[in-house]
């Protein structure tokens, strides 16, 4: 009887983490949605047209969508967009900046939902330059939704492996605009 009941148990709590975690797990690459950009360049005082969505840097989850853009200013400038469908927040805003190649999904940290990595080059003003960087975003289950996260890039950038990642800095959406 106590093999039957523990069976029944892990299977029930198998089955509610499944349920629980499946949002962040069933990332796509997916188009802009008209909405969303109109929504990103009202948030910053654009025209539609002055706002670039990254290529291939909108992704879809069952909560939300994560979207890339860069702006169109005398300083290349860019941003990463949080929409929960209701909610719109930036977690990620530099300039000088640019985005590198095709954003990432990243499963080594073994957790339920994919890391979401995008290469950027951002000036550094230490340096006085423009230096390779990695904005991380990881999804937050008690929040369920995608936060940024400078450890973690920090983490993929240079990190040991073998050590967890840090993710107290995380940062997930605040209240932003409605959507």
């Amino acid at each position: 009887m106590k093999n039957y009941l523990l069976a029944v148990f892990i299977f029930g709590t198998c089955v509610a983490s499944s349920l629980a975690n499946s949002a962040g797990q069933n990332l796509e690459f997916v188009q802009i949605p008209s909405d969303l950009r109109a929504e990103i360049a009202k948030e910053n005082e654009m025209k539609d047209d002055d706002v670039h969505f990254y290529a291939m840097g909108t992704l879809s989850w069952g909560g939300g969508l994560i979207s890339a853009v860069t702006f169109e200013d005398s300083v290349k400038n860019c941003s990463i967009y949080v929409s929960s469908g209701k909610v719109l927040s930036v977690l990620f805003s530099g300039a000088p900046c640019e985005f590198v190649g095709k954003p990432r999904l990243e499963s080594s940290r073994k957790v339920t939902s994919p890391d979401v990595l995008y290469d950027i080059r951002l000036f550094s003003p230490t340096s006085g330059a423009m230096a390779d960087d990695v904005i991380a975003l990881f999804y937050d289950l008690e929040k369920q939704t995608y936060c940024m996260s400078q450890s973690l890039g920090s983490w993929y950038q240079v990190g040991n492996k073998e050590v967890p990642a840090d993710l107290s800095d995380g940062r997930c959406f605040s209240e932003g605009t409605g959507y």
